[in-house]
């Protein structure tokens, strides 16, 4: 563990020494490991005023589910945790309480900021796992097992090809005078079209406060959401996670003849998303050109690995967020339906 948390801290200074450089407003999401835990308060980076901690809801639903052992409550872990809006948090709570009280115990005793969305207060911009950074593993798919020099030289050429394919999407997106990211541009387009739907009424011409009701569909809608413009906030808590103007807010832009595009967090412009896929690499020549290295490399045939006839098999440890779950919860779901007909019976 010692050592654990000292490679954890050296890990964090190479971070902020590189990366961070000094700026405010990081978020780190990781998983609950004890000594990456306390690796990351020991740096300043990750630590209010100048950032925070925020753990990955997809760790935090496997480690309820190996405490709890029920998968219909590990799926109202999720429903909680990735739920925006405080009333539908709460609704939730109650339910996994009025299930199982130890798992309901074992939720309420993890700081909620930490692993909902409703209470993150938008540090997360949306993002519930680890699952975004874990997408280099996708770009060095197959880069394993494999000798030194082509590990490196595998690596580079993946890379520098990820960064050349978005620097050409990026560049398309400004020949077509495109303002956003696509992800932002469909959000925002798809919440311009739900705002018509909606009925505003403004409050407060100081604050641009305003309350939008929503439309009935079926069993949904009704819904009263309080939006105050001058803080760019909605209570539906979307707005204050994604950075983009929900169909509440877009609806009381309107009223107040406010351009809701100019609220869009510049993040998502797409002259961000260029001068992150801008930087360039250099070639690399023949091994003739390489400089003399000052230290030599010594092989030792003692750890050399025993090939085996075949695909080569991993030494990763699986776990359950590896095994699907399917027939685990629709045995439960059978479960729940023959004690509500027992219920029934007269």
């Amino acid at each position: 563990m010692k050592k654990l948390i000292h490679l954890g801290s050296g890990f964090f200074k190479q971070l902020s020494r590189h990366v961070i450089r000094g700026r405010r407003g990081m978020c780190l999401i990781s998983d609950r490991h004890a000594g990456l835990i306390k690796a990351v308060r020991e740096g300043p980076d990750f630590v209010s005023p100048h950032g925070v901690h925020r753990y990955c809801l997809r760790h935090v639903c496997s480690n309820f589910n190996n405490t709890i052992k029920n998968v219909v409550l590990k799926d109202l872990c999720w429903q909680a945790g990735s739920e925006y809006q405080l009333r539908k948090f709460n609704r939730i709570m109650d339910e996994i309480k009025k299930q199982d009280v130890k798992a309901f115990a074992y939720l309420d005793a993890i700081n909620k900021e930490k692993w909902t969305a409703s209470h993150d207060g938008g540090w997360r911009c949306g993002i519930l796992t680890t699952n975004m950074s874990e997408c280099i593993n996708g770009v060095l798919k197959g880069a394993r097992r494999l000798p030194v020099s082509a590990l490196v030289e595998i690596t580079l050429e993946r890379t520098v090809h990820y960064f050349h394919v978005r620097a050409m999407k990026g560049q398309k997106m400004l020949q077509n005078n495109q303002l956003w990211t696509d992800f932002a541009c469909k959000m925002f387009i798809s919440w311009q079209q739900k705002a018509v739907e909606h009925t505003v009424t403004k409050y407060s011409h100081a604050q641009q406060s305003a309350s939008v009701v929503t439309r009935r569909q079926g069993r949904h809608g009704m819904n009263t959401h309080v939006v105050k413009i001058a803080n760019r906030e909605c209570s539906c808590g979307k707005w204050n996670q994604f950075g983009i103007p929900c169909s509440h807010a877009q609806k009381v832009c309107g009223a107040y003849n406010i351009s809701a595009a100019s609220m869009v967090k510049d993040y998502y412009d797409v002259m961000a998303y260029n001068n992150t896929y801008s930087k360039h690499f250099e070639p690399v020549q023949s091994e003739d050109y390489w400089d003399d290295p000052n230290f030599q490399l010594v092989h030792d045939p003692t750890i050399r690995t025993v090939t085996r006839p075949g695909r080569n098999q991993t030494t990763r440890i699986h776990n359950e967020m590896d095994w699907r779950q399917t027939r685990a919860r629709q045995e439960a779901q059978q479960q729940q339906g023959d004690s509500s007909i027992q219920e029934n019976v007269p």
